[in-house]
């Protein structure tokens, strides 16, 4: 009976495989470190000089970098493929945590966020080979896989975080954990320059010479690629955009309202994301099974149900206990809408377009977050409660768009 029941689990997940694999594996070190350092990134940025004003315009200027290469990165994945440019910056991020680890102050880590962001130009072509890589019937499966396999090991990041601020201090603490950073990502470079296989037919080499042409001609390509996208993706990119405001509110300042309102330790913290990675492991199968099941459209409003309210908690949380239950509530939230958001516009989009359409959806959504993490740090400012109110108020606003606008294709694509 056990071996039927793994010969069948076995089954269930043999479409991870070449990228799929070679993503996930390279994500397993890229989400260990990243779970240690969004526990405190911006108490250690503050710590370095920046207000909480400071620290949203930070956020805005990088994700304004972001926006101006990731048109030309959409269509360079659609022209020269998806692996040469993927694997370069992948390089190019795991440099840019140097900035972090030895910064004198908050503007070194400023000059870190943007070439970190402008490195990003590979994540249209990151999106749409993660895309190539599942099988139509198998994307929610196959998202939430993505989601879940690499937070495995990310269980005890939060916990070694903050044991190593909690030993070493807050500034020392956090440079002793950006060099690991910057030791794990540069090992998820190697693992992608090794392993993973181009999937884009008839691809290019990269030329230097061509490119300020080819950035000419991405502009075109990507007005050509909004004008050639169906009226349910358009509203669909509507609510990404909008729900792409609300993010940075809560994801900037979370850390800070945790520790100036709701007054945890930095151990409690830890235990809190310690236990939000672990409900994501638990639920993230499960509900990317249900998302293949019950479908995209139901498994977006259906996390909204469960966000809403959690938030309107977060908002008066006072203690530890009642953080802790917010957090494993957002964890199932979360395990629900990123992986039907990813599948449902890989079921919109077409082979051969991805990377411009996913593209563009990619761009509109970080422009939307420029205003976003400045108006959330001037907001966090006047009261601490103000980001995470208007970010209740833009999610249900998402939930109207996604109820009255979107319809779920009758034909996914391949």
């Amino acid at each position: 009976m056990l071996k039927r029941a793994f010969n069948k689990l076995l089954s269930e997940f043999s479409f991870i495989r070449g990228n799929l694999l070679t993503l996930i594996v390279s994500w397993i070190f890229m989400d260990f470190t990243f779970s240690m350092t969004f526990l405190f990134e911006s108490p250690y940025i503050r710590a370095l000089g920046a207000s909480p004003f400071v620290i949203g315009l930070m956020n805005s200027a990088g994700v304004a970098a972001l926006s101006l290469v990731r048109i030309f990165g959409a269509y360079i994945a659609d022209r020269y493929g998806r692996k040469q440019i993927i694997v370069t910056m992948t390089f190019g991020i795991a440099i840019s945590y140097l900035f972090y680890a030895f910064a004198p102050d908050w503007r070194f880590i400023l000059l870190g966020m943007i070439i970190s962001n402008l490195c990003l130009i590979y994540q249209p072509a990151l999106d749409a080979i993660h895309a190539d890589s599942i099988p139509p019937e198998k994307r929610g499966l196959g998202y939430a896989a993505s989601n879940v396999i690499p937070n495995i090991p990310a269980i005890f990041a939060p916990a070694i975080a903050g044991y190593i601020v909690e030993t070493y201090g807050l500034i020392s603490g956090m440079r002793l954990i950006y060099l690991i950073v910057f030791l794990c990502m540069l090992i998820s470079a190697i693992i992608r320059f090794l392993f993973l296989k181009e999937t884009l037919p008839g691809y290019r080499k990269i030329k230097l010479e061509e490119l300020k042409e080819v950035f000419k001609e991405s502009l075109i390509a990507i007005k050509e690629a909004w004008a050639s996208m169906s009226k349910d993706l358009k509203l669909l990119t509507v609510a990404l955009l909008v729900s792409a405001f609300e993010e940075p509110m809560f994801r900037n300042f979370t850390s800070l309202y945790a520790f100036d309102v709701i007054k945890v330790t930095d151990i409690e913290w830890g235990i809190v994301n310690a236990a939000w990675i672990v409900t994501t492991l638990i639920f993230g199968l499960p509900l990317g099974k249900i998302i293949d099941k019950i479908g995209r459209k139901n498994s977006i409003l259906l996390s909204y149900v469960i966000f809403t309210p959690t938030s309107i908690l977060f908002i008066f949380c006072r203690n530890f206990l009642q953080l802790f239950i917010a957090y494993i509530m957002f964890a199932i939230g979360g395990s629900l809408i990123g992986p039907a958001y990813s599948a449902l516009q890989a079921d919109m989009v077409p082979r051969e377009k991805r990377g411009r359409v996913m593209g563009i959806i990619g761009t509109l959504n970080i422009i939307a977050t420029i205003p976003a993490s400045a108006l959330g740090g001037y907001l966090y400012e006047i009261d601490p409660a103000a980001p995470f109110i208007w970010a209740v108020i833009l999610g249900i606003v998402v939930s109207f768009i996604i109820i009255f606008g979107v319809k779920e294709p009758s034909e996914k694509e391949t």
